[in-house]
């Protein structure tokens, strides 16, 4: 079509396939097929599938289509391309039923073209059954078209119009008034971990605030750090890093109640009989809750629950249900969040595919957890874009805030490279409608950070450094000044959060302050002079 990217997704199974997005693309259905009819494959058998011909190397494509099973009531079901006989790739997952259609979406980008391309269906585990899809769709978009889809979107969440009228104690209007308008504060948090390295370091403290407006503690509120030994609490350090958050407008993440991973559960809580880890995993929960009452903006639950096991294996299936349960009632404002990596980051992880995470919020929910955040967090090693908005475009369908909560770039990868792939990842964040909020994992230390730090020990930018300054420069509203026009009246776009006006006309001056929060309409502010 005309280039523009179609960002609806469905995470429901429905009695029957909606029609192919952008009419099928350039799936090109031999005999004049229709781009909504079906096709069946036995797994392990590529016939029949999409032969593609010609993919560009760095061409954005995104892949769709509605997906049925026979055989089996429910399988993981992978979309996987086959370039050139090279090996295949992931490219979309989702998890199919018999008695329903399931909706699939993802994409790719090639590192190099290819003449002849195969894209397959193929159940996660192999075992044989039919699997049929319909209203299958692969759109190309170039780069260009790419980031016109993300300043889109920019224009219309991310920004504001706004107008200045100016008029004196009568309502008459002013013409030619000079006006200036500053942003003082950014209303889309943006921000990063912080350690204890920050407690007594004015330079850092300083570095810190002057770029962000959110802020979530690296280790400092995980068990293992607030009760080392059985009963031992210790919320020093954190009590201090909160009161750096306090003394400047910076939002903090609680993170994390609880962790299911083995390796982070504090040594004393393994070997607890189930009796006594139920108790100390209540006095846990109280103990931090009723501390911080109030203080943090969110809490990450049970971290990374998809991958791991520790206490549900030991308190049984509801174990989270209860732990969200408790931490509703102890503070009540903090929005309660999943927090779970590998839903965007790859296509691969089979433990935590969109549809897993989808599946585990929804039964949270039904069983009254009050679960309303979507922690995502954006371990990235090379992204692969249109999956990442894709993943987004699916999880958007739940209408619950979505953070990126822990984003970084492996560091496998050079500095420069670092950089390039951090980029393309905070714009497809920034940019995304559903996304409310991003945290960079880049907490510093001096012996470096966990896999990127923005800066060296001296606050000395890193090429990833650089890319952060310059988005931050990007998103937010220059020193924006003019006259007002014919109708006393002067308009600018802005981005969202706090501004201060000031209007000088003949020999007085006015300076007022005003907010562009989320609209669609021109936010008009009238100044007297």
């Amino acid at each position: 079509a005309d280039g523009w990217y179609d960002y609806t997704a469905h995470t429901d199974c429905r009695g029957r396939p909606e029609p192919a997005q952008y009419n099928g693309g350039i799936l090109k259905y031999g005999n004049g097929d229709d781009p909504n009819g079906y096709k069946t494959t036995e797994t392990g058998v590529l016939s029949p599938a999409f032969v593609v011909y010609n993919l560009n190397k760095s061409t954005m494509y995104t892949f769709s289509g509605w997906v049925k099973l026979e055989g089996s009531p429910s399988a993981l079901i992978t979309a996987r391309l086959a370039p050139d006989n090279s090996g295949t790739r992931c490219i979309g997952t989702v998890l199919a039923r018999s008695d329903c259609w399931a909706f699939l979406k993802g994409g790719f980008v090639l590192d190099w073209p290819t003449q002849t391309s195969v894209i397959f269906f193929q159940n996660a585990d192999r075992t044989p059954m039919k699997i049929t899809t319909a209203s299958a769709s692969l759109q190309p978009f170039t780069t260009e078209q790419w980031s016109m889809h993300q300043k889109d979107t920019i224009r219309k969440r991310r920004k504001r119009m706004a107008t200045i009228h100016v008029a004196d104690p009568h309502g008459t209007r002013v013409v030619g008034a000079s006006v200036s308008v500053q942003q003082t504060s950014k209303d889309f948090p943006l921000g990063s971990a912080i350690a204890s390295t920050i407690l007594g370091n004015d330079a850092y403290q300083k570095w810190f605030v002057d770029r962000f407006n959110a802020a979530v503690f690296e280790d400092e509120l995980k068990w293992y750090s607030t009760e080392p030994a059985s009963g031992l609490l210790r919320f020093d350090v954190p009590d201090q890093m909160l009161a750096f958050v306090r003394s400047h407008r910076v939002m903090v993440r609680g993170h994390n109640i609880f962790w299911e991973n083995q390796d982070a559960t504090p040594r004393w809580v393994k070997g607890l009989s189930p009796d006594d880890l139920r108790s100390a995993v209540n006095t846990r929960i109280q103990s931090l809750m009723t501390r911080y009452r109030g203080e943090f903006a969110h809490w990450d639950v049970n971290n990374e629950m998809l991958h791991f096991n520790f206490y549900e294996q030991r308190l049984g299936a509801n174990a989270t249900m209860e732990f969200f349960s408790v931490a509703q009632d102890a503070d009540p404002l903090a929005t309660l969040f999943m927090n779970e990596y590998n839903v965007v980051e790859t296509c691969d992880d089979a433990s935590s595919t969109v549809d897993a995470y989808v599946a585990r919020l929804k039964d949270l929910r039904a069983g009254g957890a009050v679960l309303e955040g979507i922690g995502l967090e954006g371990h990235f090693s090379k992204p692969n874009i249109p999956y990442m908005r894709a993943v987004l475009d699916k999880l958007a369908t739940l209408n619950l805030p979505i953070w990126f909560t822990e984003i970084d770039i492996n560091n496998k990868f050079d500095a420069q490279t670092q950089a390039v792939y951090l980029e393309q990842v905070l714009r497809e964040a920034y940019a995304h409608p559903a996304v409310s909020g991003v945290m960079l994992w880049t907490a510093l230390h001096e012996g470096g950070c966990y896999q990127m730090c923005l800066t060296d020990w001296n606050l000395k930018n890193l090429p990833v450094g650089d890319v952060v300054d310059r988005l931050l420069q990007e998103w937010q509203t220059g020193q924006v000044a003019g006259p007002t026009d014919a109708h006393g009246a002067y308009s600018f776009s802005g981005y969202l959060g706090e501004y201060v006006v000031t209007v000088n006309a003949g020999n007085s001056s006015k300076q007022s302050t005003f907010s562009l929060s989320p609209g669609d309409e021109t936010r008009h502010i009238t100044v007297q002079i």
